[in-house]
C-alpha cells in the first residue's frame, strides 16, 4: 500500500464529486444535442471511477520490489516530457490544427516516452487523430481548430 496513492485517490474522489455536483446544475442535454453539463458530468464520473480503482488497488494489492522505484529522475523526466509535449501541442493547435497537433503529441508520447516502435507510434497517432475527427467533427458536428491544410 502506498500512502501517496491513497491520498491522491481521496483528493481525486473529492474532485470528481465536486465536478459532478457542479455539472448537475447545468443542462445535460438541450435542443441542439449535448448541453453544457454533458462533458463535465462524464469527466466527474471518470474521475470517480479511476480514482476509486486507484484506491482499491492501493489497498488490496501488495507492491513488489520489481520495477522502477518511485521518485527517480527517470520518472520525473517522463512526467516533465508529457507536460512539455502537451504545452507544445497546445501552442501549435491554431497553427497546425487540432488533428495534426494531436497526432504529433500522440506520436511523441508513444515513440519518445513509451519507447514503442516507429510503426506503432505512427499507427496510434493517425488512428487517434482520425478517431477524434470521426467522433467530434462528423458524428457530433463540432468544429475543431483547423490548420492551413484544412484538417
Amino acid at each position: 500500500m502506498k500512502k501517496g496513492d491513497i491520498v491522491s485517490a481521496l483528493f481525486l474522489i473529492g474532485l470528481g464529486i465536486f465536478i459532478i455536483q457542479q455539472a448537475l446544475q447545468l443542462d445535460y442535454i438541450n435542443e441542439y444535442g449535448p448541453g453544457p453539463g454533458f462533458l463535465p458530468i462524464w469527466i466527474g464520473i471518470g474521475f470517480l471511477a479511476l480514482s476509486s480503482w486507484l484506491m482499491i488497488t492501493s489497498l488490496l494489492l501488495r507492491r513488489t520490489k520489481q520495477g522502477v522505484e518511485d521518485g527517480t529522475w527517470g520518472q520525473t523526466g517522463r512526467a516533465l516530457g508529457v507536460w512539455v509535449g502537451l504545452a507544445v501541442a497546445t501552442a501549435l493547435l491554431h497553427r497546425l490544427g487540432f488533428s495534426l497537433s494531436f497526432a504529433l503529441l500522440t506520436f511523441f508520447l508513444v515513440l519518445g516516452l513509451d519507447r514503442r516502435p516507429l510503426l506503432t507510434a505512427a499507427s496510434v497517432a493517425v488512428g487517434g487523430a482520425l478517431g477524434f475527427y470521426l467522433v467530434f467533427s462528423l458524428a457530433l458536428g463540432l468544429r475543431l481548430p483547423v490548420g492551413p491544410w484544412g484538417f
